[in-house]
């Protein structure tokens, strides 16, 4: 049986009601997560729904001229979704520029420069696998990763479909079956793909244009079968369109964070969907199409583009206006305010422009020309912003070495070392140094380790005059905590105090057991990176004069037993050889989440008043996390605890601002600058314990 052919149809309400359920389930999951957990597969039904209707659009097209015209087909979805999200876009840009600490300017700047030019998807993509990028603040714009995809899907699907008919006209095939061919193959092939992906490569298939095209092909594929035509059977359509409707509500119940996809979990929202677009509107009184064609289902469903577009501003903006999390009347009037703002665009934005004739915008050149232009203002806008920030980053970063070179009494560490006189300095009160916009990028960047991190065989990264025999050469391992420790390190190997190796990868803690990595590339590449780390030092450690060691004791691992007992599994074989471990205790951590960045609250408050609004508590940020270091010390021999927490907390206290230098880059590591005021006060720990000697 051949696939039927497109037909004409009208607005199908069905249709707009079931997009006021993706709209409610992606928007109520956002302000209420904890209540439907999966509402996120609302975006799902959005793919399958714009593939139906975009290439039951085209497909009829071909059946009425026997080609496609790819610039009146842009130029159509220009029109039509391009102003309400370039609206969206600027006035998010108009908050951000109002509202939002300057810390966070070139993270959320950068994400609506890639929203405007549709390519969000993949920015989040690689952020998503960026161990720096990964505590990322959520930017006012992420929810255009789908908008990106489907526009990326706007301009790939045509191109198919006209390939299609070209090959049919040249081979003189039908072009039905030609079309439905090719687009079946494309939508196979990606399904498969986003299967193996979603498995290997978790955080980029989510958001990857080529794990997610199968599900508007599944659409496009529907719409090739049946045309615009519906299950003819009344009854069959009820039965149908309820239970792909009671598979979708289930599918956001009982889905979670936790669920892989867009793999096997997204095939079954993906057929609920097409059942219920293939089962239409029966007609019958107990079918679920009386409520998807209710009024207001397909008022919601008519406005659910720009529901979509106003919601996550709102939820991510509100918190920087008013300087708290939105409570649940906030979050009530944010759901009024999207309704609104939507019917508001929707009347007055998107209609207008959609179906004017003025300003010859029916002319596919001139509305091309129009969103090029539109693109390259909101793109300038914000590369401006950005090197903003990224000027007063550079001019930070100089004074730091500057300082860090030629110090004043009492900068840094030393305003806590209690034989240093005259601290504070009054010359430091006014002092931070990096700025808050600069603390994010002050960072041990060294792009040749991560290479070679990730190399097999594996090999050290060296720092220092490796060659001098005379000088004691240290292993460093860990995770990114053991990598911020390597300034200090770094400060000694420049004085020939010792010289380095360094073995490090994020999020990686040197200890048996699995590692607490959610993303599962990392956590893949720190397997393989610990199981060619300890037989690499099995056979190298007579090289070492010592070993040291430490990692984020915030992020736990699951170890065979316990956390001192995984440590002390790979100590052992190490300390057996006679080559001393030094563990060093992790810095206080303000927090687990990307908003407990001391440098968000340091944005709104002068230097003065640092500490006493933005300072730590130690009982949370320090003692509340046991201490598998010092447990470990305590039972193997051969090893030794370094506690530098007096240079990080008092009594009570931890101080985020110490001797005019901003402590803390992020959520857990200190910045560059503070650790290498350190140097000498580690250099001290290290002669105590007896591994390192004076030189």
């Amino acid at each position: 049986m051949p696939p039927a052919p497109p037909t004409p149809t009208a607005v199908r309400p069905e249709i707009q009601g079931l997009r006021s359920v993706a709209v409610l389930l992606v928007v109520l999951y956002h302000l209420w997560p904890g209540r439907l957990r999966g509402g996120y597969i609302g975006v799902d039904v959005f793919f399958v729904i714009s593939g139906f209707l975009i290439s039951g659009n085209l497909l009829r097209e071909v059946q009425r001229t026997g080609r496609v015209s790819l610039a009146q087909f842009w130029a159509r979805r220009v029109r039509r979704l391009l102003p309400a999200a370039f609206l969206v876009l600027g006035t998010t840009a108009l908050g951000v520029f109002l509202f939002v600490p300057h810390l966070l300017w070139q993270q959320f700047f950068k994400e609506i420069a890639a929203s405007g030019l549709y390519v969000e998807n993949w920015s989040l993509a690689h952020d998503a696998v960026d161990y720096l990028a990964s505590s990322n603040a959520p930017s006012p714009v992420q929810h255009y990763w789908t908008l990106s995809a489907e526009e990326q899907f706007y301009i790939g699907w045509p191109l198919l479909v006209l390939s299609a008919v070209v090959l049919a006209g040249s081979r003189r095939w039908s072009r039905s079956w030609t079309v439905t061919a090719v687009l079946g193959l494309v939508t196979v092939a990606s399904l498969a793909f986003s299967l193996w992906d979603t498995v290997h490569n978790p955080s980029v298939a989510y958001f990857s244009t080529f794990t997610r095209a199968w599900e508007f092909g599944a659409g496009a594929l529907l719409a090739c079968m049946v045309g615009a035509g519906t299950v003819r059977a009344p009854q069959r359509a009820a039965l149908l369109s309820w239970a792909g409707l009671l598979v979708i509500l289930g599918c956001a119940l009982t889905f979670s964070h936790d669920t892989p996809m867009p793999g096997t979990a997204a095939v079954l929202v993906v057929v609920a969907t097409v059942a219920v677009i293939a089962a239409g509107n029966s007609g019958l009184a107990w079918s679920p199409t009386r409520v998807l064609t209710w009024r207001p289902a397909t008022f919601l469903g008519d406005i659910s583009y720009s529901m979509y577009l106003w919601h996550w501003p709102m939820l991510v903006i509100l918190p920087y206006v008013i300087d708290r999390t939105p409570g649940f009347v906030a979050r009530v009037l944010i759901l009024v305010a999207t309704v609104l703002a939507a019917w508001a665009t929707k009347v007055f934005v998107e209609d207008p422009v959609r179906t004017t004739h003025r300003f010859s915008l029916r002319r596919s050149a001139v509305a091309l020309t129009a969103a090029a232009a539109a693109a390259a203002v909101l793109v300038g806008v914000c590369t401006a912003a950005w090197w903003d920030v990224e000027l007063e980053t550079r001019h930070s970063a100089a004074l730091a070495r500057s300082l860090v070179t030629d110090a004043p009494a009492c900068f840094g560490a030393a305003a806590r070392d209690p034989k240093e006189t005259g601290c504070p300095n009054p010359k430091l009160k006014d002092s931070l140094v990096p700025t808050v916009t600069a603390a994010a990028d002050d960072y041990p960047f060294y792009p040749g380790c991560d290479k070679q991190m990730a190399t097999r065989p594996l090999k050290p990264c060296q720092f220092g005059d490796v060659g001098d025999r005379s000088i004691p050469h240290v292993a460093v391992i860990g995770d990114s905590h053991a990598r911020a420790l390597m300034p200090s390190l770094i400060e000694l190997a420049k004085k020939k105090v010792l010289s380095l190796d360094l073995f490090t990868s994020g999020g990686c803690i040197w200890a048996q057991g699995t590692p607490n990595i959610h993303d599962k590339s990392l956590r893949d590449l720190c397997t393989s990176f610990k199981a060619d780390l300890q037989p690499l030092l099995l056979r190298t450690a007579s090289q070492y004069d010592f070993i040291i060691t430490t990692s984020w004791t915030n992020k736990t691992l699951k170890p065979i037993e316990s956390p001192v007992s995984a440590l002390k599994a790979v100590w052992d074989p190490i300390v057996r050889l006679k080559v001393p471990i030094v563990a060093v205790r992790d810095n206080p951590a303000p927090g687990g989440a990307p908003e407990a960045n001391p440098n968000n609250c340091l944005a709104d408050v002068s230097v003065q008043e640092a500490n006493a609004k933005c300072g730590l508590d130690r009982r949370q940020a320090l003692d509340r996390f046991p201490d598998p270091f010092g447990a470990a010390v305590r039972t193997t021999p051969r090893t030794h605890l370094v506690d530098l927490s007096r240079f990080y907390c008092d009594k009570t206290d931890c101080p985020v601002v110490i001797g005019g230098v901003n402590v803390y880059r992020d959520n857990s590591h200190v910045t560059v600058t503070y650790a290498r005021t350190m140097a000498p006060y580690l250099y001290q720990a290290l002669l105590r314990t007896g591994v390192l000697k004076p030189r």
